[in-house]
């Protein structure tokens, strides 16, 4: 019997640390809410009920320290509460004035599914999501794995000290911490891959990791099976990103959200224009913004939107979910006779199903219980690949990113140069006070501020400000969150110089940025 060919997908569940505690309600923290809101729950959600029907299939998530930080914040839930009912209450004012009954019957739909999440969340889940995940791990749905600690993108942090070391040691130590077990692999944020890495992700102790395709098709030597099964780069087993998958669910113009019939992410109620319902919904201060209540679907060519069909946004799902399947038949199909079964790997920010793509988890729901019943394709972990079929062999691995370009220029551009000299010298300080202050005590003066700069130099070196620096929407939020953890790094850095006891702007400054409270400044050594 031929064994079945194997897909590996890959969620990356990550955002950026928006946390604004002190703000009563935050634009940007709301990034985290839509977020649980339209995927984490959601996706949990889909996970749940397949493993509730015994499925085989397994897939693999990553979830960021960030986001374990947000997630794992005492606050959260009733943050998160508040923000479903400010959404119930939007929903109840739009009942109250529209007299369209398609409408009308659009929003009670949406009224009904924001109180499905709200018992989720707080009658199944009791607001822990974290716990929700690590039970589909124990439970082998899941294999869960993490990256780096603010998502610094290494190939531009490989020449500031210490930075690669202490990103990839500190989300390895923080994920432990928080999902009680430690990770066996590694997402590089943005696909970021350089020569050499291999050293330190193997020496943080993670034993395996991802690339984008042209990092294995530009290996020497060349992997004799492509991107359809792992390569061994020292220590460390690489995977390839499969181009096509990538292609088909994401493609700009061609990728399966496109379609005519799924729901337009950008006709959102909140930029219709200031009511006094948006006032009770939005920030103060902020006059729009998304509110998730969206009442169009794409619909396709130049002209008015039609409105959204959720019945039938469901079926193209699940006619989407079963061409992806046979569209992979048809790729091993062509494949060369091999003596293993290829793994055909299609990793996605998580935050594709179901935030940016509504029907995304409909999708995935379909797609998991197609494959339940496939004798020719089944869905594993990339761990649970590598315990059954090894690497294909050595090899050296091409620099590369999922970048636009498919190296660097995402995140090196004009706009962002500023930043890279900037968290460089950082980096040197940084050390040199390492040096000096490393044997504080933690909770010691000397150790406090040492470890609260630590934590502004990561935060400054996350990946997402840098791609968002300079391009519209979110250009103006990333550069002041650059600049105020640049400042802050300055701010204790000086401090410990000068021997000064900040007191209460310490405090408050640990209360602001308190991620990884086990912060360890070895790591940057």
């Amino acid at each position: 019997m031929i064994a079945p060919a194997r897909l590996a997908l890959v969620l990356h569940a990550h955002l950026p640390y928006v946390r604004h505690p002190e703000q009563v309600r935050s634009l940007e923290e709301s990034w985290l809410h839509e977020a649980i809101a339209d995927c984490y729950l959601p996706l949990l959600g889909v996970l749940e009920a397949a493993r509730g029907r015994g499925s085989p299939c397994r897939l693999t998530l990553s979830l960021s320290p960030t986001l374990l930080a947000m997630l794992a914040d005492p606050s959260l839930p009733e943050r998160f509460l508040d923000y479903l009912d400010r959404r119930l209450r939007l929903c109840a004012s739009e009942l109250s004035r529209q007299r369209d009954p398609r409408q009308r019957r659009l929003t009670g739909w949406y009224e009904r599914q924001f109180e499905a999440r709200r018992r989720q969340f707080r009658d199944e889940l009791g607001g822990d999501l974290i716990g929700a995940w690590t039970r589909l791990r124990d439970d082998q749905g899941v294999e869960l794995i993490t990256t780096a600690a603010t998502h610094g993108y290494p190939p531009l942090l490989r020449t500031h000290p210490g930075a690669v070391r202490a990103q990839l040691r500190v989300g390895r130590d923080a994920f432990t911490v928080l999902t009680g077990q430690a990770p066996a692999g590694l997402w590089l944020p943005e696909c970021g891959y350089y020569p050499g890495l291999e050293t330190e992700i193997a020496a943080a102790g993670y034993g395996y990791s991802l690339l984008e395709a042209h990092g294995l098709q530009q290996g020497q030597p060349r992997p004799p099976w492509g991107v359809y099964a792992p390569v061994a780069v020292g220590d460390v087993a690489f995977f390839g990103r499969d181009p096509d998958s990538a292609r088909e669910v994401w493609g700009r113009e061609t990728g399966y959200p496109a379609h005519p019939d799924y729901r337009e992410y950008y006709s959102d109620l909140g930029f219709a224009g200031p009511s006094a319902a948006l006032a009770d919904y939005l920030p103060p201060g902020v006059t729009s913004g998304p509110t998730g209540i969206k009442y169009h679907r794409v619909t396709g060519g130049i002209g008015p939107k039609d409105l959204y069909d959720p019945a039938r946004a469901a079926r193209r799902a699940l006619q989407d979910a079963r061409s992806f399947v046979a569209r992979r038949r048809q790729l091993i199909a062509r494949l060369p006779a091999v003596p293993r079964p290829p793994v055909i790997v299609a990793p996605f920010d998580a935050e594709l199903f179901g935030h940016w793509w509504y029907e995304g988890p409909l999708f995935l729901d379909a797609l998991l219980r197609e494959l339940e019943v496939s004798e020719d394709l089944a869905m594993v972990s990339l761990g649970q690949y590598l315990a059954e079929q090894g690497v294909a062999g050595p090899c050296r691995v091409a620099a590369s990113s999922w970048g636009e370009g498919g190296y660097n220029g995402t995140w090196l551009r004009p706009e962002t140069a500023w930043v890279h000299l900037q968290l460089q010298q950082a980096a040197v300080e940084f050390q040199a006070l390492r040096h000096q202050h490393g044997s504080a005590p933690a909770t010691s003066l000397r150790g406090r501020l040492l470890r609260q700069a630590a934590r502004s130099l990561l935060l400054a070196q996350g990946s997402d400000w840098t791609f968002h620096l300079g391009r519209g929407g979110g250009g103006p939020y990333a550069e002041a969150r650059l600049r105020a953890h640049l400042a802050r790094f300055a701010f204790l850095a000086d401090a410990l110089r000068r021997g000064l006891d900040p007191g209460d702007r310490l405090v408050g400054l640990e209360l602001l940025d308190g991620l990884f409270p086990d912060l360890d400044p070895g790591h940057f050594g």
